[in-house]
């Protein structure tokens, strides 16, 4: 059994109305992820915390998993092999995909129930590597319904892992014309079983429900991206926001350039200020 971190909550500082879950990126925790973020400012000088005052900020911390690019333990939602590559190696990928969540759709479930069950003023992001975990969450919520309808999802400097496969399977132009694709190289094979069993009930979901009233694809995505970011090319982020279009979400995506940690971070004030609107555009539904 996956042996997951400690979560950091910070409480609102208002009577609670909403609550977003962040997650990390690889080699942090949810206490530095949440530090790191309140530090940067809004164009007004405020944080995030200090304007979203009626928020419940929640970081859920990864397991520890070894790491062949690092060659050591850290902290990791799932293997990622390579350092310029987040696709390299799916196989290394899939185990801890499942078990991560699997832990974060939990987590999910417990802060709806925090506010009476109102899973539309729950949101969900992530960066970098917890974006894309963050990303996998939301596509396997929305199968059994564990959190309903989410109030939205943020997304910075991530990419979606198995996006073909993703495409294939849920894709409801692709699911109309075939059932199912498969293809020679064994590889491949491996990544569509695999997104088929993680998926198979949302695929099943979509085809039979009309996309206006299915949950899932009335969950607002907002996706940023560094075009300078050294790490997670922005045309890993730009395929994202496309596959998710073409499963059907409502999917709002930003560029920007200049950012620190070499454009692998949020750029401030600008992608501050677009995701606060963003957020307050979700509460004032």
């Amino acid at each position: 059994m996956t042996d997951f971190g400690p979560i950091h909550v910070v409480e609102p500082r208002a009577p609670h109305t909403h609550t977003i879950i962040l997650i990390h990126g690889r080699g942090s925790t949810g206490e530095e992820f949440a530090e790191e973020l309140f530090e940067s400012k809004l164009s007004t000088g405020k944080t995030l915390q200090e304007h979203l005052g009626s928020w419940r900020w929640v970081f859920p911390s990864s397991a520890e998993l070894w790491s062949t690019a690092f060659e050591e333990d850290m902290p990791a939602w799932f293997e990622a092999h390579s350092l310029t590559d987040p696709t390299a190696r799916p196989d290394l990928q899939m185990a801890g995909i499942r078990d991560s969540v699997r832990y974060l759709t939990r987590l999910l479930g417990q802060e709806v129930d925090r506010l009476g069950g109102g899973s539309s003023k729950v949101v969900l992001g992530g960066i970098s590597q917890g974006g894309a975990i963050g990303l996998w969450s939301l596509l396997c919520a929305g199968a059994d319904g564990a959190a309903g309808r989410l109030g939205g999802f943020v997304g910075a400097s991530t990419w979606l892992p198995f996006a073909d496969e993703l495409e294939r399977h849920l894709d409801r132009e692709a699911q109309a014309q075939q059932d199912t694709i498969r293809a020679a190289d064994t590889g491949e094979l491996d990544s569509d079983a695999f997104v088929e069993e993680m998926t198979g009930a949302t695929r099943g979901t979509l085809r039979e429900l009309n996309a206006f009233h299915h949950g899932l694809l009335s969950v607002p995505v907002f996706l940023g991206h560094g075009t300078d970011d050294a790490y997670v090319d922005v045309s890993l982020g730009r395929r994202a926001a496309v596959v998710l279009g073409k499963i059907g979400l409502r999917v709002e995506w930003r560029e920007y350039s200049g950012a620190e940690q070499e454009g692998h971070w949020l750029r401030e004030p600008e992608e501050l200020d677009d995701i606060v609107r963003f957020l307050e555009s979700i509460s004032a539904v």
